[in-house]
């Protein structure tokens, strides 16, 4: 029996710990339009700090556009390869506590990352408070999803 025991809640574990991982490519999506894709950016976490680097731009005729607005040392470099989050920090089961570049208008945003199911990511972009925010979903990327 305590076998049986063990075992469902080490599956139970390492169940919650892979629904926990916000880390691969995640499609992000047009903040008016959420059926249209924007891009696919790539999360990782290096010493325990979040990190979002946009991997490929999605229109065609985007694919080579420099962040002409942004007014920090990434003005007028391709978007492309750009990182536009670095050092959130997991709290509470949300990441939080670092600003999030839109690379359209070039300004950064308060910014809390969850998981709201395995494949779905809840960005939410604030000033200042976060009630002066809006939500954005982000959907995993699957292996060979996209290329």
């Amino acid at each position: 029996m305590i076998k049986y025991v063990t075992l469902f809640l080490f599956l139970f574990c390492c169940q919650f710990a892979m629904a926990q991982n916000v880390t691969g490519k995640w499609k992000t999506y047009d903040i008016f339009d959420r059926n249209r894709a924007e891009s696919i950016v790539f999360i990782s976490i290096v010493n325990n700090s979040l990190y979002v680097i946009i991997d490929e731009i999605i229109p065609e005729d985007h694919k080579n556009d420099l962040c002409t607005k942004c007014t920090d040392s990434r003005k007028d470099k391709p978007i492309k390869g750009m990182l536009i989050l670095e050092g959130a920090k997991l709290k509470n089961g949300v990441w939080q506590g670092a600003k999030i570049l839109n690379a359209k208008n070039g300004k950064e945003y308060g910014c809390e990352i969850s998981l709201s199911s395995p494949d779905l990511l809840k960005v939410r972009g604030f000033i200042g408070y976060r009630i002066f925010g809006k939500n954005l979903y982000w959907t995993r990327v699957k292996e060979n999803e996209y290329q």
